[in-house]
C-alpha cells in the first residue's frame, strides 16, 4: 500500500549547503511524504539528500523498513543545527527486528544522505545547515 503512495506522491526540490558544499535536496514535508521517505528507491545521487520537515521538535525516530540502499542521516533543531547524526544505517531485512534511531534531543528536522556522506564531507554535530 505504501509503495502506491509513493508512486503518487509529488515531491518538492531544495538546495542545503552542509560545510560549504551544496547538495539536491528532495523535500519531505507531509505525513505521507515523511513517513514514505527514502523506501522503494534504489539508490541516492551523490550530493542529493532528502529533508524531513517536521511541524514542530520532537524525538522523530528513523527505521530503514523497506530500504535498498545505506544511509547517513543528520537530525537538526529550529535553528538548523545538527544535533545527532548516525552513519552507514543498513536496510532491515524483518519488519520485527527493524531498529527506530532517534536524536538525542529534540529535533525539527532530519537530513538521509547517502552512506559515507558525512565522513566524507567533514560533516560534525553542531555544524550549521544553510537554505
Amino acid at each position: 500500500m505504501l509503495k502506491y503512495f509513493y508512486k503518487h506522491q509529488k515531491y518538492s526540490e531544495g538546495k542545503v549547503r552542509i560545510n560549504g558544499k551544496e547538495f539536491r535536496t528532495i523535500i519531505a514535508d507531509s505525513p505521507m511524504k515523511r513517513m514514505i521517505g527514502l523506501m522503494f528507491r534504489n539508490s541516492m545521487k551523490e550530493n542529493t539528500c532528502m529533508l524531513f520537515i517536521f511541524p514542530s521538535e520532537g524525538r522523530h525516530g528513523i527505521w530503514m523498513q523497506n530500504m535498498s540502499f545505506a544511509i547517513d542521516v543528520l537530525w537538526l533543531d529550529k535553528d538548523s543545527k545538527i544535533i545527532h547524526t548516525e552513519e552507514r544505517l543498513q536496510p532491515c531485512n524483518s519488519f520485527w527486528n527493524c531498529k527506530t534511531y532517534v536524536p538525542e534531543k529534540d529535533a525539527k528536522y532530519i537530513i538521509e544522505m547517502k552512506a559515507g556522506a558525512i565522513k566524507k564531507n567533514k560533516i560534525k554535530k553542531g555544524s550549521k545547515i544553510r537554505t
